[in-house]
């Protein structure tokens, strides 16, 4: 059995004990590592360490728990093995910045601070290279031709390419060579969001009439190589992963995917952007 598959073995018996008073070595043992050895594979192949990825997990569905109940905080924090409230309440701001009455009284959370179950195909994708670590890059303002929708699916957003094609074949101002890029924004509290597919120009002064101009002024950036599969999948790992441990914190409620070719169906690699503090 590779370590991959045995991760994930790891990962199954922690979703199923996130209730449960269950230790490291109790997890290390259903998998027949040794403790030593189980640490340092399990982070290596999920990016974070054993406890901190229960603690992680806890929290994010104690998180959505506080969020969509009525329950009290104590027996959720009791539910999930955090022992007093005072302990759950300093891991609960230390991961999402506020305690845990007042999340529940502004319902401020959004779904990138919480940290999702990992599966088989997100650690197959994550170890195979199709995210690759950061470059930071000072941004400067972006210019950008196209069409926005609200986010619905695929089918939706490769019609928009093919509008989108249409609409740009005969424009003058496209900065060269040419760069293509999607826009999504990030709503907070599960709330609809909408995305923009266009292409950078130099001015927004001479666009089709059926496109809409938008500038994304200037910010820091750190720049992923997507180099295939499932972008989500790479998306998660940014966030979930790479940006807690980063020491950075998201600037902007936005991400950016950007090609030199016109590519709906994502054949080819891509800059992913995100605006960091």
């Amino acid at each position: 059995m590779s370590n991959l598959t045995s991760m994930h073995r790891a990962v199954q018996f922690i979703e199923q004990h996130l209730r449960e008073p269950i230790t490291v070595q109790n997890i290390a043992d259903t998998v027949d590592y040794s403790l030593y050895h189980f640490c340092r594979t399990f982070n290596s192949v999920i990016g974070h360490s054993p406890y901190d990825y229960l603690i992680r997990r806890r929290l994010s569905e104690s998180a959505r728990e506080l969020l969509s109940s009525e329950r009290k905080i104590i027996d959720i924090a009791l539910d999930y093995q955090f022992n007093n409230p005072e302990t759950y309440s300093r891991a609960f701001r230390r991961m999402f910045g506020l305690p845990p009455n007042q999340t529940r009284k502004n319902q401020t959370l959004t779904r990138l601070m919480f940290k999702s179950r990992v599966t088989l195909a997100y650690i197959e994708h994550i170890n195979r290279g199709n995210i690759r670590q950061p470059h930071l890059v000072e941004g400067q303002a972006i210019h950008l031709a196209g069409l926005v929708t609200l986010i619905r699916d695929e089918a939706d957003l490769t019609e928009l390419w093919g509008q989108l094609k249409a609409e740009i074949e005969s424009m003058a101002n496209r900065v060269s060579p040419p760069k293509y890029y999607r826009v999504t924004y990030i709503p907070p509290n599960e709330g609809p969001g909408w995305q923009m597919i266009g292409v950078e120009v130099n001015t927004l002064e001479s666009i089709p009439v059926a496109l809409v101009g938008k500038t994304i002024p200037p910010f820091k950036y750190a720049c992923f190589t997507h180099q295939g599969g499932d972008v989500s999948l790479s998306l998660d790992y940014i966030y979930q992963t790479w940006l807690p441990q980063s020491g950075y914190t998201l600037a902007a409620p936005f991400e950016i995917e950007c090609w030199t070719e016109l590519n709906p169906a994502r054949t080819h690699p891509s800059e992913l952007l995100i605006a960091i503090n």
